[in-house]
């Protein structure tokens, strides 16, 4: 079985680690990887026979794609307009493309109907479009379980899913070695200054103003505020850093270049608390290994992904709480254990292996 897949080069650690998952461990002949529009140059896995670049998706690429492979999984949907229109009028086309949704393709897909009449009439279309092209993919695979719930509630599907993780836990060097971590416990006895960690993105959806105004009455006590805007809106990055500049002074800090993991992981074993504002699945590269590490977290009651963990009897804690709370109550240790046992679980590399196998074997349907 031929299986393509297409994949956008903006996350350089789901790229690389999930194409040498594949290769590593099914038959690389039956699989070959489309990178789109790579801006990243020093990409190792373009050293593999089966990886190739295409600067710019076109409709016919998608074409000759299906129709040169047995399936075609697209990781991330985040196609245009008339792409989608021209697939819509060839409706055989759907019945071996599988979706695999990262996030924003699939809780943020819809554009905010703004403007004039006419922009608005244009918005309400592509929106059409782009929820009637959804709603015919046959196959959807979500990487964080609740996905798959809020795929066929909100697009009233009954296409066949998949829950299969993506596998950078595997190679993340965070679950291999001890980092130097300091409990909090341990911090708060020394008097030693609290780290805090906001999102880990230049995205709205993370609502970091908000946090920031939220925080503000801590801003007197022994902390250092982080902010990941390494990629995302640059000028909602600009936004958000001048906004914590004029809240916080020096105790914050903005990342606004992008770290090499090794470099990122030993960032995140210095934080104590994160906070994650959001309401849909995101972050889950940095989510994973504080939980890992048994950071205390932060999000909202009645998220997408605080009434998951809580399923799972993770201790996250309710961000809409902190309003309410004092600053010894704010950075007052909770037990995480159940955080770090949910991801030894994870990184099962056989379990990864069963799920993506369900993926790449379900049979092929004849067009």
């Amino acid at each position: 079985m031929r299986i393509a897949h297409i994949i956008p080069c903006s996350n350089k650690s789901v790229i690389e680690d999930y194409i040498k998952f594949v290769n590593e461990n099914y038959n690389i002949k039956n699989h070959t990887f489309y990178l789109i529009n790579n801006k990243i140059s020093d990409l190792e896995v373009l050293k593999y026979n089966n990886v190739h670049e295409i600067f710019m998706l076109k409709t016919n690429n998608i074409i000759n794609i299906t129709n040169n492979y047995d399936k075609l999984i697209i990781h991330f949907l985040k196609l245009k307009t008339s792409q989608m229109l021209i697939l819509l009028l060839n409706p055989k086309i759907f019945m071996n493309i599988y979706w695999v949704a990262w996030g924003a393709d699939l809780y943020q897909y819809k554009e905010k109907k703004e403007g004039n009449l006419l922009e608005k009439i244009k918005i309400e279309v592509k929106n059409y479009i782009s929820t009637k092209f959804r709603k015919k993919i046959r196959y959807f695979v979500g990487i964080f379980p609740p996905d798959i719930d809020f795929f066929r509630k909100e697009l009233h599907s009954d296409a066949k899913t998949f829950y299969a993780s993506y596998t950078g836990n595997l190679y993340n060097a965070v679950y291999k070695k001890n980092h130097r971590i300091k409990m909090l416990e341990n911090k708060i006895s020394n008097n030693e200054c609290i780290n805090i960690q906001i999102g880990h993105s230049s995205t709205n959806v993370l609502n970091h103003i908000s946090v920031l105004n939220n925080l503000s009455k801590f801003k007197d006590e022994n902390i250092n505020i982080f902010i990941p805007l390494s990629y995302g809106n640059k000028d909602y990055g600009d936004l958000v850093q001048n906004t914590a500049k004029a809240l916080y002074g020096d105790k914050v800090v903005c990342i606004r270049e992008i770290m090499s993991m090794d470099m990122y992981m030993e960032f995140l074993s210095t934080i104590d608390i994160a906070i994650f504002n959001t309401p849909r699945q995101i972050g889950l590269g940095n989510i994973n290994p504080l939980l890992f590490m048994e950071k205390k977290i932060f999000m909202p009651k009645g998220s997408v992904m605080y009434d998951f963990y809580k399923s799972q009897n993770i201790n996250i804690c309710d961000y809409n709480e902190i309003q309410n709370l004092n600053f010894k109550d704010f950075i007052n240790p909770i037990n995480m254990k159940e955080g770090r046992n949910y991801m030894v679980a994870e990184l099962d590399k056989e379990k990864k292996i069963e799920m993506w196998s369900k993926v790449f074997l379900e049979p092929v349907k004849l067009r």
